[in-house]
């Protein structure tokens, strides 16, 4: 074996430990960032969580007047979060992880929750209540670098949001809304003839990161507990409960073109009240919240979980993966940098 093939094997050889470990990489799950709230302490905790080496980091714990949803800024190591003021408001608050240093960025809403940032991490968006409203949220963002606040459609006073969802891959984000009129009357007509009370219809629609509407997608008449928006835009999964007090979730994903619904998780007993659907980045599945609840004392909603689980559903396998527990905590949120 002469010289020259000996060392082109060896290059050969580099050439594919280098390939593995940048394909491994590329594959490697991201890393979570977890907001938990234990209602003992009244404690909010949110955590770094590294898939690959199983391995949890608290960065933050604190106390705060309600719950609230965070986003978090690997690049700056900053946390935004909602925290209320001494006017009884929520406001939208930044800490600075290297410095400890908290700053309160809003002063302009009654409350401030669903909090997200932009993957170029300069925007934040957020579920608010004006300052003269308590039913009608809107959508909202603010501008970390000028610090500039922009409501969107602001003007309309029906038209309330449920949840929303930014997806990096795209810079869009699914919008959930409803007319707070048509759900006053579904509520009156409930209590009046003690009835079921019955779901909003609720708007599912694509918007921009300006606050542009792009595309209606569906009304649907379900109890939605969250929505997503796939990285291609070419659908969008929902999760909804049967009922209001009911344990027992579905999640199904609806094609933007055709408008088909396909049904793709249905559960009770350990995965209930699924929740805060997200799809990866690739669409190759999605991960959800749920709570294992104690089936032999039944279902509240008032009571606090055995269990709030972050879980992972493969789309083609059909199978779910634990991915972390909170036990007799929630959940509140959880987010990562690409999705």
């Amino acid at each position: 074996m002469n010289k020259s093939f000996v060392f082109l094997i060896i290059i050969v050889f580099i050439c594919m430990v280098i390939s593995n470990k940048i394909f491994s990489i590329a594959n490697s799950p991201p890393k979570l960032y977890i907001n938990v709230f234990d209602p003992k302490s009244l404690m909010f905790t949110f955590y770094q969580y590294d898939q690959i080496q199983n391995k949890s980091k608290s960065l933050l714990s604190k106390e705060t007047a309600d719950y609230t949803a965070f986003a978090y800024s690997e690049g700056s190591k900053k946390l935004y979060y909602a925290d209320g003021i001494s006017d009884h408001t929520i406001q939208l608050f930044e800490n600075d992880l290297n410095t400890n240093q908290m700053k309160q960025l809003t002063t302009v809403f009654n409350n401030v929750d669903f909090i997200q940032i932009d993957k170029e991490q300069k925007i934040i968006f957020m579920r608010v209540l004006l300052r003269d409203e308590f039913r009608n949220f809107h959508m909202a963002t603010y501008n970390l670098e000028t610090q500039k606040i922009q409501i969107w459609e602001e003007e309309n006073k029906d038209r309330s949001i449920l949840d929303f969802n930014y997806n990096p891959n795209n810079n869009q984000l699914i919008v959930v809304s409803f007319s707070e009129d048509e759900d006053q009357k579904k509520l009156d007509e409930a209590n009046k003839n003690q009835t079921k009370l019955q779901p909003p219809k609720y708007s599912l629609d694509i918007y921009d990161m300006e606050g542009q509407k792009k595309k209606h997608i569906a009304d649907v008449e379900r109890f939605i507990s969250g929505a997503s928006l796939a990285p291609d835009a070419s659908s969008v999964i929902i999760s909804y409960d049967e009922a209001v007090d009911s344990p027992i979730s579905h999640v199904v994903e609806i094609d933007i073109k055709s408008k088909k619904v396909m049904p793709l998780l249905n559960r009770s007993g350990i995965y209930s009240k699924i929740r805060s659907v997200k799809f990866d980045e690739k669409k190759e599945g999605f991960y959800f919240l749920s709570s294992v609840i104690d089936e032999k004392k039944g279902y509240s909603i008032l009571k606090i979980p055995k269990e709030s689980v972050l879980a992972y559903y493969d789309i083609k396998k059909k199978k779910v993966k634990n991915i972390w527990r909170a036990e007799k905590s929630v959940i509140v949120n959880y987010s990562a940098d690409n999705f």
